[in-house]
């Protein structure tokens, strides 16, 4: 097997723990991503004879796309921008995926269609398109093995006007295209995960997780985003007890969360770039949350609460928000070692349960980043009674993880 950056963990139940190998370091170093809305793309499927342009630009955000590992996986995380520049509404019907290899050969080849009741296109929440308007997809194949080496991703969108009844789910009125080259991405910081008991990610960047989804087609996101979903590879952590519980009795008091309080170390060395300590905690009112009244000019703050920001100076920077008021032990210019406690889990800023929230990002301001994979360094994952050793690689939702103090 390849060396990966997180080889598949075989596990026996005779075994209490296996290790995993590093990632493969012939990663590709460069990557260019066209965007291309034509119909120069030679036909692969079924495709109607002289299928017009559709009046459709296609974006692609971020414009390089990176590529994550998993074990055997490889996870491409980015969203669409479908912009219609015509007078006519146009109803999206289609969507189609061709994978080809260095050498330009066919690898593989997918559609999402109105075929089943309900098709699988409903998993795309507006598929019709205003004149003048926009929507945003989020990328809906995302997930590839390893044998796949997704050289060149080109995706085609097929179209139809209201009027129009397609005869089956290959019918269609116009086309737009676009092509990727994604980008190998293995980071360049050497990360530890930065709590040292046993959590669980409660949320993190999958194709369902809420920081994956933030809709680039939407106004505010455009507005206040103008450059990328930094919270893209985020986590939010949640230490749990040995049953995997979250917190005892009610979760609607903040001091029987089991993660409240506790510390927070750097996953990196760096320098401190910003920091916040001054935010009150969020409080419960029965089952609801209350925030404190925070000027609307305090973004920061609002959004993230007691918060850290360290850049590694390699373009990385790691930040860790909604800590606990009076905890944060750092300032912005302080140097900070990997493994220095930083704060303790809080419940300040944009949150509705006390965790760590995390991310890698390629800016130190949050509302102008775009977020990063990250790979976390000597950790287990915790499989029921099992666990495996991992001496490099990542983490999802899910996934129960603590520090391999070994």
């Amino acid at each position: 097997m390849k060396a990966t950056a997180d080889t598949i963990c075989k596990t026996s139940r005779r075994a209490s723990v296996r290790r995993i190998g590093n990632e493969r370091s012939d990663f590709l170093k460069s990557v260019l991503c066209t965007v291309i809305a034509s119909t120069a793309f030679p036909p692969l499927g079924i495709v109607q004879a002289a299928s017009p342009p559709a009046p459709v630009k296609v974006t692609v955000r971020p414009e390089r796309p990176l590529v994550e590992r998993r074990g055997a996986l490889r996870l491409i995380n980015f969203d669409f921008m479908l912009e219609n520049t015509g007078s006519k509404l146009l109803h999206l019907n289609r969507i189609e995926i061709s994978i080809f290899d260095s050498q330009g050969k066919l690898e593989l080849q997918r559609e999402l269609d109105e075929n089943g009741h309900p098709s699988g296109m409903t998993t795309i929440e507006t598929r019709d398109l205003p004149a003048g308007g926009a929507i945003g997809i989020f990328n809906p194949f995302s997930a590839f093995e390893d044998e796949i080496t997704l050289a060149k991703l080109s995706y085609r969108f097929f179209f139809n006007e209201p009027h129009y009844r397609t005869a089956t789910p290959l019918d269609f009125q116009y086309v737009a295209e676009v092509t990727v080259t994604p980008q190998q991405y293995i980071g360049k910081t050497e990360l530890v995960v930065p709590i040292r008991t046993r959590t669980i990610v409660f949320d993190g960047h999958d194709f369902y997780a809420h920081h994956r989804r933030l809709n680039p087609a939407e106004p505010d996101v455009r507005k206040f985003l103008p450059h990328g979903n930094a919270d893209r590879y985020a986590y939010d952590l949640c230490p749990v007890n040995v049953t995997g519980e979250m917190y005892k009795d009610t979760p609607y008091e903040k001091k029987n969360w089991y993660g409240y309080g506790v510390p927070i170390y750097a996953t990196g060395s760096g320098r401190v770039v910003a920091a916040a300590n001054d935010v009150p905690d969020n409080r419960y009112q029965g089952k609801k949350v209350v925030y404190p009244d925070l000027p609307q000019a305090e973004k920061y703050k609002r959004s993230n609460g007691n918060f850290v920001v360290i850049d590694h100076g390699n373009g990385e920077y790691s930040h860790f928000d909604h800590m606990k008021p009076g905890s944060v032990r750092v300032k912005s210019r302080d140097e900070v070692k990997q493994g220095d406690q930083i704060g303790e889990i809080g419940f300040s800023g944009d949150a509705f349960i006390p965790h760590l929230h995390y991310m890698l990002t390629d800016n130190a301001d949050p509302f102008h980043a775009e977020g990063l994979p990250s790979y976390f360094h000597n950790f287990r994952r915790i499989l029921g009674s099992t666990a495996c050793e991992v001496s490099k690689g990542q983490i999802d939702t899910g996934d129960i993880v603590e520090p391999n103090t070994n």
